[in-house]
């Protein structure tokens, strides 16, 4: 019987040789013209070699147009052009075996395995880290999870990702995208061009703007902006700086807040050196120190806390003190000097200045209104008008011009050149009077 067999397979072979045509199955007399190899059947099946993944890819020097049955993922593989084995089955039963990508220029990457994968169509491309991918020219993800996409792009951090030209997206989970951005700490962010980002949960987006180490939370806006420390601050415009703090925020150009918190500039070249809860709006404003100053307009300074000062070249010290105006100079204590170079020094409480020139020299609780009136001390007295002078007066009134009090209570002076020099309770009207005693 084993003699027949061998036989009849010679005459096979030998009649497949003569006619290089085999037809196998029902009607075997009948053959197409054009085939090499015929199967015919009702009843039966063609059975493809059956193996695993692994097996298949264990196949010595494989051609193009071999085929199998892959049992992992039961699905048809057919060994094509671009090296790789690919199912010819496009709803694929079952993980996909095979990525039709590499994990480095001359390794095949199988699913599952923790190798990277790159694509077929780029060019020296490394994906080393676990489930890493990279697209693109010349990138690179060595992370975990990372993706570089791009050209010369490289994504190091776990689960980072670096798009564009030359991007390094280095801390874990952060995001480089543009050109030559590097991020370098914990989800840190950089979007647009030569952004540098190692803060923590922050973003730089725009154009070379910067982020330093120990910084978290801040956002950096614009060109060239600089968040050098602290937490949860804001930066947009153009070359501001936040040198530390927390909840800071500069918008405009060149505004500095060196170690200041929840403090805002808005504007242009506004300087926020110490303290708390400070506002400098405008132009080169300048708070130096204390809490919760405000400055509105151009070239104002604040040194103190609580204090406010609107208009232009005005100065504010010591504690609640107030400039309106131009060329203001107020250091009392909840004082207010409004108008133009009107002064209130240091040392003056509760008072008020209006208009031009006029000055608070000491004392509370005083008003001088008009122009050049100067209260040397006391308290609730009254310049209004021109050049009237109270010397050391308690509770005392000047109205006119060129009027003087030089001592004593409860005066009233109105008109011209009049003087009160001492005593209690007088009152002098008119011109060039003169009163020396008490109720007079």
């Amino acid at each position: 019987m084993k003699k027949a067999a061998i036989i009849f397979l010679s005459a096979l072979i030998v009649f497949a040789n003569v006619k290089a045509q085999v037809k196998i199955g029902d009607n075997p007399g009948t053959i197409s013209q054009g085939s090499l190899l015929e199967l015919e059947s009702t009843s039966k099946a063609l059975t493809l070699p059956r193996m695993t993944t692994v097996q298949m890819q264990a196949i010595p020097s494989p051609v193009n147009g071999m085929i199998i049955f892959n049992i992992d993922s039961n699905c048809i593989y057919l060994y094509k052009t671009n090296i790789v084995w690919a199912s010819i089955n496009t709803n694929v039963q079952g993980p996909a075996t095979v990525w039709p990508y590499h994990s480095n220029d001359s390794t095949v990457g199988v699913r599952g395995n923790k190798l990277g994968i790159i694509s077929l169509t780029g060019k020296g491309l490394l994906a080393s880290g676990d489930y890493s991918h990279a697209e693109g020219f010349n990138s690179a993800s060595s992370g975990i999870y990372s993706w570089s996409f791009g050209l010369a792009d490289t994504a190091s951090g776990a689960g980072s990702s670096a798009n564009g030209y030359q991007n390094k997206a280095i801390g874990d989970y952060s995001s480089a995208l543009g050109y030559q951005n590097i991020t370098g700490f914990q989800s840190a962010m950089a979007f647009g061009q030569e952004n540098a980002d190692s803060g923590w949960a922050s973003l730089a987006m725009g154009l070379r703007n910067k982020i330093f180490k120990l910084t978290s939370y801040s956002n950096a806006l614009g060109y060239l902006n600089e968040i050098r420390g602290g937490f949860s601050s804001n930066l947009m415009g153009e070359a501001n700086i936040i040198r530390s703090g927390r909840a800071n925020v500069g918008i405009g150009y060149a505004n500095i807040i060196d170690s200041s918190n929840f403090g805002t500039a808005l504007g242009t070249g506004n300087d926020i050196l110490k303290g708390n809860s400070h506002i400098a709006a405008g132009e080169n404003n300048l708070i130096k120190s204390g809490n919760a100053n405000s400055l509105f307009g151009q070239n104002n300074s604040a040194e103190g806390s609580y204090l406010g000062a609107i208009g232009l070249n005005n100065k504010v010290f010591y504690q609640s003190a107030v400039a309106l105006g131009q060329d203001n100079k107020d250091s009392g204590y909840a004082s207010i000097a409004a108008g133009v170079s009107n002064t209130i020094k240091a040392g003056v409480q509760y008072s008020l200045t209006l208009g031009y020139n006029n000055q608070l020299n000491a004392g509370s609780s005083n008003t001088a209104i008009g122009e050049s009136n100067i209260i040397k001390s006391g308290r609730a007295a009254t310049g209004i008008g021109y050049a009237n002078t109270m010397d050391s007066s308690n509770f005392s009134t000047a109205i006119g011009t060129g009027n003087d009090i030089l001592k004593g209570n409860s005066h009233i002076i109105g008109g011209e050149n009049n003087t009160i020099k001492s005593g209690n309770a007088n009152s002098v009207f008119g011109q060039a009077n003169v009163a020396d005693g008490s109720y007079l």
